[in-house]
């Protein structure tokens, strides 16, 4: 090597040599002192991204945790109090079982509807509750943007419900028993220029065994649903209660799919189709003057024929009367009669029989009518020995016209109830549409049937979103109906409430009990369900916490024992860098000797 002072070339080398390793040396002393191997995006570009963004997801489900917890609360606060409404019914229904019994005076019932007030004061306070400052019990649930929706609603609510009870206590036939050939209805909403209110349509195969079952509404009579009205009405021209219209279109659907033959070319009558399910809610108010002019003309036996489709008003009428004269002659209350009727047509197969109508008939009437036509001759001679029409509907059949009960078969006229079976009243509800709630999917189960919606109808807003994702919209909807005692169906959009102050009353009151306390399990059943749901949420959510924080954790956290070797080792090439340094700062004093 040469000797040269201005350039001193070996220092220069290893003081380049002295710098790496003092970086080095500081790298090695930055991870083990932090833990971390990636300090920053210069210890590794991509790595320092990936990290950083699952740091962000880690801090993201970690508040996805709490909120998840801060959810349970509320649910938690939802399930006491609603389970104190459901406590406070149950008191109610057994004060309600208590002023039905007739040892009570109406004094004493009058003493017991105090106590019921205080009751339903307490519901609405509880109604009320907050989760901080949020009201829990909003309504969501129950709101309704169109009249298919409220329709919908009151379907789902209590209309198909409390129209099939009517069903099965008027004719024993019901879909939770007896093997139905279906157990399955798609309900639709139409706009047809016809007479139709509402009906329904049965899909039946060659042997006369109904496969499918559609209810149609026709929105021609029902756009113009009145507002807060719970008996469907509408003020649009030819409607009526459209609670009614289910209560007689749900009979032909509980007979179709439970009655071999029901429908189709050798179906049975139409004046025992249309007349059974006329009788089930009553039509003597509707159908008084045709009823009347059948009776004065001495008529109604003759308009009972054979034909398996209603030519018009007359076999709706007639066989209407039909069955409450075999109600008042037959020897059974009017009720079973007409169960023993239906029974005996439910237990044929195939396609219907003139032998299997017959066969009813003497069921119904225990033998005093052997044969529809029998039947048929009498009532044409009572017809004629009454002389006149009132006292043949009178006298014969139990129909007084006119008169506030329908003429239902469980009504007071037809001697089951107590009470007038009203137009109202007749398909019972609560006192107000607040009772009804939407849908919670795409079908709901009633009575033993399923009922399919037709979804695009269905619009919930409002309610609560529980956020538990990492991501926008990643979140439970919880929707709530409201809890006060209207929405209960224990007050009605007046203010009035349940009553318990005579028997009758009572008997209703103890019905609609039974309604509410239904109703606010549901709801607990759903708060119940989106409780547990929280629960796997969140211990999802932290497994998933936990997971990203261990693939982090490789990606970031320093092996110490690697990293200590590496310290080790740059801290040892320093300080012999800085040995040499030291020696080769010495050559340039090797020059002085020759100067000298």
């Amino acid at each position: 090597m040469s000797m040269v002072i201005y350039n001193n070339i070996s220092a220069m080398t290893i003081l380049g040599e002295t710098n790496k390793n003092s970086n080095a040396l500081g790298k090695s002393l930055k991870k083990v002192a932090s833990g971390m191997k990636i300090n920053g995006a210069g210890d590794g570009a991509s790595e320092y991204s990936i990290s950083e963004k699952m740091r962000s997801q880690i801090r993201s489900l970690d508040q996805d945790s709490k909120n998840a917890q801060n959810a349970q609360s509320l649910l938690k606060v939802a399930d006491g109090v609603l389970s104190n409404s459901v406590a406070i019914m149950r008191t109610m229904k057994e004060k309600a079982i208590d002023a039905a019994n007739d040892t009570n005076t109406d004094s004493d019932r009058a003493i017991i509807q105090k106590e019921l007030d205080q009751h339903i004061d307490q519901l609405n306070d509880n109604s009320l509750v907050t989760f901080n400052g949020k009201y829990i019990f909003d309504g969501a649930a129950d709101h309704t943007y169109s009249k298919e929706q409220t329709i919908m609603a009151a379907l789902n609510t209590e209309w198909l419900s409390n129209s099939m009870d009517l069903i099965t206590r008027s004719t024993g036939l019901t879909f939770e028993a007896g093997d139905p050939s279906v157990k399955e209805m798609d309900v639709v909403f139409v706009n047809e220029d016809n007479t139709n209110l509402a009906w329904v349509t049965s899909t039946i195969n060659s042997s006369g065994v109904t496969t499918g079952l559609k209810l149609s509404v026709n929105m021609k009579y029902y756009a113009d649903l009145v507002d807060g009205d719970v008996n469907g009405a509408s003020t649009t021209a030819g409607s009526a209660y459209l609670d009614r219209t289910i209560a007689h279109e749900m009979t032909h659907a509980v007979m179709s799919a439970r009655i071999e033959g029901f429908t189709g070319a050798n179906g049975l009558y139409a004046c025992i189709k249309e007349g059974s399910a006329e009788v089930v809610h009553g039509i003597d108010d509707q159908r008084m003057t045709t009823i009347q002019s059948l009776a004065d003309s001495q008529s109604i036996a003759s308009t009972l024929g054979t034909n398996t489709s209603a030519s018009g008003e007359n076999d709706y009428a007639a066989g209407y009367v039909m069955f409450r004269y075999m109600a008042a002659q037959g020897g059974f209350s009017a009720e079973q009669g007409l169960s023993q009727f239906m029974q005996s047509l439910a237990s044929g197969t195939g396609n219907m029989t003139t032998a299997r109508i017959d066969a009813a008939v003497s069921a119904a009437t225990k033998g005093k009518f052997p044969t529809f036509a029998d039947m048929k001759a009498q009532m044409a001679a009572d017809e004629a020995a009454a002389g006149n029409g009132t006292k043949f509907l009178k006298d014969y059949c139990n129909i007084i016209l006119p008169n506030k009960d329908t003429g239902a078969i469980t009504g007071r006229d037809a001697g089951v109830s107590r009470v007038d079976k009203t137009a109202e009243s007749v398909v019972p509800e609560g006192g107000s549409v607040k009772f009804w709630t939407n849908p919670d999917s795409s079908y709901t189960f009633i009575n033993g049937l399923q009922v399919n919606w037709p979804m695009e109808y269905l619009d919930i807003r409002g309610g609560l979103f529980f956020q538990i994702g990492t991501k926008a919209a990643q979140n439970i909807h919880a929707v709530f109906s409201n809890a006060d005692a209207q929405s209960l169906g224990l007050q009605d959009k007046d203010g009035k409430n349940i009553s318990v102050q005579t028997q009758g009353d009572a008997e209703n009151a103890i019905a609609q009990l039974d309604k509410s306390i239904d109703r606010a399990l549901n709801q607990l059943t759903k708060i119940g369900a989106l409780s547990s749901r929280l629960e796997y949420t969140n211990d999802n959510i932290i497994t998933a916490s936990e997971n990203i924080t261990s693939a982090e954790s490789v990606i970031r956290d320093s092996n110490m024992a690697k990293e200590m070797t590496a310290y080790t080792k740059d801290n040892v090439l320093l300080q012999a860098a800085q040995a040499m340094l030291s020696q080769a700062n010495q050559n340039s004093s090797n020059v002085i000797s020759l100067l000298q």
